[in-house]
């Protein structure tokens, strides 16, 4: 039998419902404090995908009012370039249990502008009813940073690409990162062929003595990060060429940069000026002492000439005299030559460059 509860029962049941109560609104206040102060755009949709609820953050990211939003379609937010075949597609997804985050053009209704989100997409159940969750995260900065950073590696990789320098990578291991176009060019080595610092010298530089010479510099450089110093080597390319290399290197925490600059032509034309400067050098010191030897040389003729003007042809002394004289006049002829030269030709003896005054001499009769 039924029995009614008394009074004190009754107000005991009243404040118990009020207590629970109080409690569930101050729930609900901290979840709205909550919701309206996260970080992103949230959206709270039904499985049909009406916009039920939104927080202010959102609001303000689109720029419309809580009344506006609850109007708007995902197709009214998002830019036309956007496949709503697409959010369909993982609408259904979402609704079998999946969970999404993708990147997407956003739009703001009012003014078109068009700005970059990062979504996070899933179903939850919400009070016990199942609705899709979307977190919206502006993502503008950080695409303009990515774009920005793009464009700088697509100029770094073109300036690789182009330099007229060849350029090596280097990490602490000694494995070779990255060689650009011209390094292979200048080398004839490429990545492949040297994945390692060990592999490089032991191609690049053939004499164990000149590689210890090398390597001793690669190894003091090494200990000092900044700018080594610049150095200069030969090395034995891929196809046997010899060639003069210089070294730039540049030592950071965790790689080596190295620039490698053919110098083989500057050295060439170098060796040639000194050559040049050497023979140009002999020449005139040459004519310095043909202009000595000229008046002593000629007093020695004249002496001859009286000397044969006393003495009979049959002279047994006589036809060697002549000889003498002859060398003599052949001598001072040589130094007249060497006097009026200003240019001169080479050629090859004894696997020397020495001066060939016949050609010499023939080149200034001819102008």
């Amino acid at each position: 039998m039924y029995e009614k509860p008394t009074y004190e029962e009754l107000e005991k049941r009243v404040q118990e419902l009020e207590k629970a109560d109080s409690e569930r609104k101050l729930a609900e206040d901290r979840l709205k404090t909550i919701f309206n102060n996260a970080q992103d755009a949230i959206f709270i949709h039904d499985l049909e995908g009406k916009i039920l609820d939104v927080n202010d953050k959102m609001c303000r990211m689109y720029g419309l009012t809580k009344e506006e939003a609850l109007e708007v379609s995902i197709e009214d937010v998002s830019s036309s370039r956007m496949s709503m075949e697409a959010v369909l597609e993982r609408w259904q997804k979402v609704l079998n249990g999946e969970k999404f985050l993708f990147e997407w053009e956003a739009r703001r209704p009012k003014d078109e502008s068009i700005f970059n989100v990062e979504v996070s997409l899933q179903k939850i159940s919400f009070y016990e009813k199942d609705i899709v969750l979307a977190n919206v995260r502006d993502i503008t900065e950080r695409k303009q940073i990515e774009d920005e950073l793009k464009r700088e590696r697509e100029t770094l990789s073109m300036i690789l690409e182009r330099t007229p320098h060849g350029i090596s990578l280097v990490d602490n291991d000694g494995n070779y990162l990255f060689v650009n176009p011209y390094f292979t060019k200048i080398t004839g080595y490429a990545l492949e062929d040297i994945p390692s610092k060990e592999e490089w010298f032991k191609k690049a530089y053939l004499d164990e003595n000149y590689r210890k010479e090398v390597t001793d510099a690669w190894n003091k450089d090494i200990l000092h990060e900044g700018m080594g110093k610049i150095r200069e080597f030969k090395i034995k390319c891929k196809n046997g060429d010899t060639k003069h290399i210089e070294f730039r290197s540049a030592f950071l925490k965790n790689e080596k940069i190295s620039v490698l600059t053919d110098v083989t032509a500057r050295k060439e034309s170098e060796e040639i000026i000194r050559e040049k400067d050497r023979l140009q050098g002999a020449l005139e010191l040459s004519k310095a002492v043909c202009h000595e030897m000229t008046q002593p040389l000629m007093s020695v003729l004249g002496y001859f000439d009286l000397i044969l003007l006393d003495m009979h042809a049959d002279d047994p002394n006589y036809s060697r005299i002549c000889k003498i004289q002859k060398q003599l006049e052949r001598m001072s002829d040589i130094t007249k030559k060497l006097m009026k030269i200003s240019r001169y030709q080479t050629k090859d003896y004894l696997n020397e460059k020495i001066l060939d005054l016949y050609e010499t001499s023939k080149d200034e009769k001819s102008d």
